[in-house]
């Protein structure tokens, strides 16, 4: 059985990190020549302070270890929508790779994936890159997440998808969470060998995954079973295990150790601690309905994106990268076509001013009111 390796970790220093990453990749076998995708968390080009990307040190940290175990590694991941060299800058992740001498690259090259029968999806595109590794460690940011509630280990494997095919992704399965989580569970197991190291020392809640707050952790996790890792996380953060949907996924199709029955524990945080009132973003019941019933959902269940003119600054993100043509910025306004939302909340995660808020649907308010929702 997988171990499952939790430590202490208050600081971003080579000190702390680096014992850490060196025992985390004593986890999973790593042979001299090996190309290792280093699988980092680049949503967006913000500062390591916004808590939006993996730190730049950690992602140092673990490639130094991999080049003194003789690997070959390189950093990579494909962002939502603005343009990989600015996205690497300032996040911070460039300066590493010219440090270090280690590759810096987008996930661009798309290609099918060979048949798997653990597959639900049986045509499934990924990067290139990340199918012909030998190994990926991936960095996840501990951070909450306005469609999945939480964004860790399974989650962030989704960036191995490239470019547009995440938007097309998104519109495919459009409001049926579960069938995201299937898709999530499809990369997985398509993946050559993953060691997942979840970046927690500073983390985010509230409306993640790119315009939450900054919160501090203290934490870093690492396990080769992702599944097993974000079972551990999930309740940490507030959320059980069985209600996560990635988690709900895997265990109906029995991969990964969603139950944790003996799991071998290393590392000295303990498991059973619980982050007091983590702020998750309430979950709408987008799959309350039958699938063919999803546009009455859109329309009466789930949470409506709307501007914020306050906070807008007019760049366009939000339109461009909507997978279904939904909205349109007309001078200052942002004018939603809400018959062809499909709520992947795309514009929100994309948002760098926190400009995208949500109205609840009006019979999610109903059932809230009548104390049938949670609030």
């Amino acid at each position: 059985m997988p171990a499952v390796a939790l430590w202490h970790c208050d600081e971003y220093t080579s000190a702390k990190l680096d014992p850490i990453v060196r025992e985390a990749l004593s986890l999973r076998p790593f042979s001299p020549g090996m190309r290792v995708l280093v699988k980092a968390n680049m949503l967006a080009a913000r500062a390591p302070e916004k808590c939006v990307a993996t730190h730049p040190a950690l992602v140092e940290s673990v490639c130094r270890a991999l080049l003194d175990l003789g690997c070959r590694p390189f950093i990579g991941d494909s962002p939502g929508i603005e343009p990989f060299p600015l996205v690497a800058r300032a996040t911070g992740i460039a300066a590493v790779g010219e440090k270090l001498g280690v590759p810096v690259r987008e996930l661009s090259r798309s290609t099918v994936c060979p048949p798997n029968a653990r597959r639900v999806n049986r045509r499934l595109e990924l990067s290139a890159d990340a199918l012909e590794a030998d190994a990926i460690v991936s960095l996840p940011k501990l951070k909450t997440h306005c469609q999945m509630q939480l964004t860790m280990a399974v989650k962030n494997l989704f960036g191995t998808v490239v470019g547009t095919r995440k938007a097309q992704w998104h519109y495919a399965v459009g409001l049926d969470r579960a069938r995201f989580a299937d898709v999530l569970i499809d990369i997985l197991v398509s993946l050559p060998p993953v060691l997942s190291i979840v970046d927690g020392v500073w983390g985010m809640e509230g409306r993640g995954p790119g315009s939450g707050k900054p919160r501090f952790f203290g934490l870093i996790g690492a396990s080769a079973d992702a599944v097993a890792l974000d079972a551990a996380l999930a309740p940490m953060m507030g959320l059980p295990a069985e209600n996560y949907a990635p988690l709900a996924a895997a265990r109906a199709r029995g991969i990964g150790d969603c139950e944790l029955n003996g799991a071998e524990w290393r590392g000295d945080f303990d498991p059973g601690t619980r982050f007091e009132n983590v702020d998750i973003p309430a979950l709408d019941a987008l799959s309350l309905m039958p699938r063919f019933m999803n546009k009455l959902g859109r329309a009466l269940l789930a949470s409506r994106p709307a501007q914020d003119e306050s906070r807008c600054m007019q760049c366009g993100r939000c339109a461009a990268v909507c997978p279904a043509g939904a909205l349109v910025l007309d001078g200052k306004k942002l004018r939603f076509d809400y018959s062809k939302c499909i709520r992947c909340y795309c514009c929100h995660e994309m948002c760098p001013f926190d400009a995208i808020v949500f109205h609840e649907g009006a019979l999610m308010r109903l059932f809230k009111a009548l104390g049938i929702a949670r609030r």
